[in-house]
């Protein structure tokens, strides 16, 4: 089942970077239906509590997606939906470590205060989402005992940087021709690689 999935993606994956190499069609259905399959490959291992955390933070990612996949592009919405998916990121964590690391928890709360002197909302979402990834990324990567569940887990949310750095490089006018691809050349290996990391059973 997980072989079959995998190969579902790759396809999709293919296709969607061929069409935005190309500009042949508009590739978002493709990426919309990537990311479904991926929030689909994940609800056979909510039977566990790992893994009904991995399938309720793909499912708002897939909502989170649908708005900023949107052509009026809701980004607030859309931001907001990926924060929600980095807290249960962190409750994942929590709940491998039996707890939550104070230190951590301290800096993933810090973005909370540009609220205070923010006068747009989006970009201190943006700061907010971003930070508690790279906390994610950095005790996945950190965690002991290694195992292969937290080293796909590490994978997955080190592509997913690779994913938002590009969007913001794209944002920003910089590299476009590559960021372009980029975003997503990233972000769905890195959707199959958390999806596989709550399955015990592997590929």
């Amino acid at each position: 089942m997980r072989r079959l999935f995998v190969a579902a993606a790759a396809l999709l994956y293919v296709g969607f970077l061929v069409l935005d190499l190309t500009r042949a069609a508009d590739s978002a259905p493709l990426k919309f239906a990537a990311i479904s399959l991926c929030f689909a490959a994940a609800l056979p291992g909510a039977r566990t509590a790992d893994g009904r955390l991995t399938a309720l933070a793909l499912a708002f990612a897939v909502c989170a997606d649908r708005f900023l996949l949107a052509p009026d592009g809701r980004y607030l919405l859309g931001v907001s939906l990926f924060c929600v998916v980095q807290a249960l990121y962190c409750a994942r964590l929590a709940r491998w470590r039996g707890g939550i690391r104070r230190c951590m928890l301290a800096l993933r709360l810090l973005p909370l205060a540009a609220f205070l002197f923010a006068q747009d909302t989006l970009p201190t979402l943006v700061l907010l989402y971003f930070v508690n990834l790279v906390c994610s990324a950095l005790e996945a990567v950190c965690f002991r005992p290694a195992s292969r569940q937290t080293r796909l887990f590490a994978m997955g949310l080190a592509l997913l940087i690779c994913c938002d750095i590009c969007v913001g490089a794209f944002n920003l006018g910089l590299w476009t021709g590559f960021t372009r691809i980029g975003m997503w050349l990233f972000y769905l290996p890195s959707q199959v690689l958390v999806v596989l990391s709550a399955d015990p059973k592997g590929v």
